[in-house]
């Protein structure tokens, strides 16, 4: 199955995946994958977006899969932190869509290491 690289935003890019509600968020993604039988291989969450690498068959699978990882961790989230409705001014925890590509073997690597350090280019970024 071929490998696909993911990314999507919190609504309007709001910093909301910080402390709880970012240990949560990945928690969610998780369980969800688990409980759908979505082959989650990476996944990081840093401040305003997600980075996820994903083993589905074809486009009609990733969105299937998007669609119950974005829809249900954003219930989940809103459900645990109701506070954050009011702090993102909004009822939707994501921005419409995803973007993604397929990774090819050689660069398999690269992407997961890419996705695991988020936080890092983070970090670099603020300096």
């Amino acid at each position: 199955m071929p490998l696909h690289h993911v990314w999507f935003s919190t609504k309007r890019r709001k910093w909301l995946l910080q402390g709880e509600v970012l240990d949560a968020a990945r928690e969610q993604f998780r369980t969800i994958a688990a409980r759908e039988g979505i082959k989650l291989i990476e996944s990081e969450a840093s401040v305003d977006h997600v980075h996820m690498l994903l083993d589905v068959d074809d486009k009609a699978e990733l969105a299937r899969a998007m669609n119950y990882l974005k829809g249900a961790s954003a219930r989940a989230l809103f459900l645990t932190f109701p506070m954050l409705k009011l702090d993102a001014h909004t009822n939707s925890f994501w921005q419409n869509g995803y973007k993604s590509k397929v990774v090819p073997p050689e660069a398999v690597e690269q992407v997961r290491h890419y996705i695991r350090s988020q936080w890092d280019r983070l970090e670099n970024y603020a300096r």
